[in-house]
């Protein structure tokens, strides 16, 4: 069972062009960090409706009012990133099998529960689903170029994350604002440049003596 099926939105999962998202520096307590390619994916519940169900709600920019078509949700964040014309996979319960699909409308109305109904329309004339099929679709999003580090490098400190950036005068603290995670990894949406040498061994505890080294007491 997938989670979180009732509320509809999965976490994000990435796809990266780059094997690794970090390589190493000659210090092994290092990692110069690099750009990655990666696309953001959307996977949501979502069932096969009949052409009846389209009522008198059918946008104009789904044409094909005869054929079966396929209904999800998105919530929060993700309504934003859903646009006409982006191209996924719907993968039925049923049968495993997968058939391409593309987004032709969003409702623009909310729905009882907050999120907001997207439609689809089958990329191929004739494809293998049936009416109240149901199962998982999957929207691919534009693809971005962001750097990631260890997950490990990460430093929460004061309700913000940091990393420390080794530089020839010493190690300094950089905030850094996160993106979706992959494995090990963490992709970083602002505040890190590909280059950097960051610290990834006893992060933590060499961001907190820094913090302490540098602090003075008031008189």
């Amino acid at each position: 069972m997938l989670p979180r099926l009732l509320g509809v939105m999965l976490t994000f999962q990435l796809v990266g062009t780059a094997a690794l998202a970090a390589s190493p520096a000659p210090d092994p307590d290092v990692v110069t960090v690099i750009a990655s390619t990666v696309s953001t994916r959307y996977p949501v519940y979502a069932q096969v409706e009949p052409p009846v169900a389209w009522g008198n709600a059918r946008p104009s920019s789904c044409p094909a009012s005869d054929r079966l078509w396929l209904k999800a949700a998105f919530y929060g964040a993700d309504v934003n990133a859903i646009r006409a014309g982006m191209s996924g996979t719907f993968v039925p319960a049923s049968s495993g099998r997968t058939v391409p699909v593309k987004v032709c409308a969003k409702f623009g109305l909310l729905r009882a529960d907050g999120g907001e109904s997207v439609a689809l329309l089958a990329a191929s004339p004739r494809p293998d689903w049936a009416n109240g099929m149901f199962g998982t679709v999957t929207l691919i999003g534009p693809v971005e170029t962001l750097v990631s580090v260890p997950t490990r490098a990460l430093i929460l400190d004061g309700g913000r994350w940091w990393v420390l950036a080794r530089t020839p005068a010493g190690d300094v603290p950089q905030e850094v604002e996160l993106g979706p995670t992959r494995g090990w990894q963490t992709f970083i949406e602002r505040g890190l440049k590909p280059g950097t040498r960051i610290v990834v061994a006893d992060a933590y505890l060499r961001f907190h003596r820094n913090v302490a080294q540098s602090y003075q007491a008031p008189n």
